[in-house]
């Protein structure tokens, strides 16, 4: 069994690779890139993923606000005109993830082997071949920054400054280019921040 399956992470782990998704989402959506933002939009309110949910309700998941942002996808409405909504949507994520706990150093380690995982997924020859998974991974990158302001000083300058980084190897962000990073610089910068947790 694979131990990071969603039914055997504890919530605080479900919400941060939910929040990878989301954030990859937001990124696009604020690119003009609604059609790739979709998919990592709707990631929290697919059937698909449902088994991530679990216990999300009882912390106040509010899954009409992703209903809405997926309404506005379809409707192709531009970023300025949903901009507060999404706003709103970041701000549920970084409240529902304080109110699930869980230890930072241990949130940011596994979001740094999913980031590892999934960009590996994405490269094959040097080239992207799995844009969803490249793009996951930057997304999983962002909430890793995010969740190491809990860090404690000093330790949260050294590990913020190792992802900024490291977000920086995405070189257009979420979007697609022709020469990606290697995985090897991705995963050695990855493994780096570990070993400072």
């Amino acid at each position: 069994i694979n131990p990071d399956t969603p039914e055997t992470l504890p919530i605080s782990m479900r919400l941060a690779f939910m929040s990878g998704h989301v954030r990859a989402g937001l990124a696009l959506y604020r690119a003009g890139e609604l059609e790739m933002a979709a998919p990592h939009l709707l990631h929290p309110v697919s059937e698909m993923h449902a088994s991530e949910r679990a216990g999300l309700l009882a912390l106040g998941f509010q899954p009409e606000l992703f209903e809405n942002v997926s309404r506005s996808v379809e409707d192709a409405k531009p970023f300025s005109e949903i901009e507060s909504l999404l706003e709103e949507v970041e701000r549920h994520l970084v409240t529902l993830r304080e109110k699930a706990g869980g230890d930072p150093a241990a949130i940011l380690a596994f979001l740094m082997r999913k980031t590892i995982d999934e960009y590996t997924i994405a490269i094959t020859d040097g080239q992207i071949t799995d844009l969803g998974e490249y793009q996951d991974a930057y997304g999983f990158c962002i909430v890793a920054r995010e969740v190491a302001s809990s860090l404690p000083e000093p330790k949260k300058e050294l590990v913020s400054e190792k992802l900024e980084a490291l977000g920086a190897l995405w070189l257009q962000g979420p979007l697609p280019v022709i020469n990606p990073t290697p995985v090897d610089a991705i995963a050695d910068s990855a493994e780096k921040i570990m070993l400072h947790l």
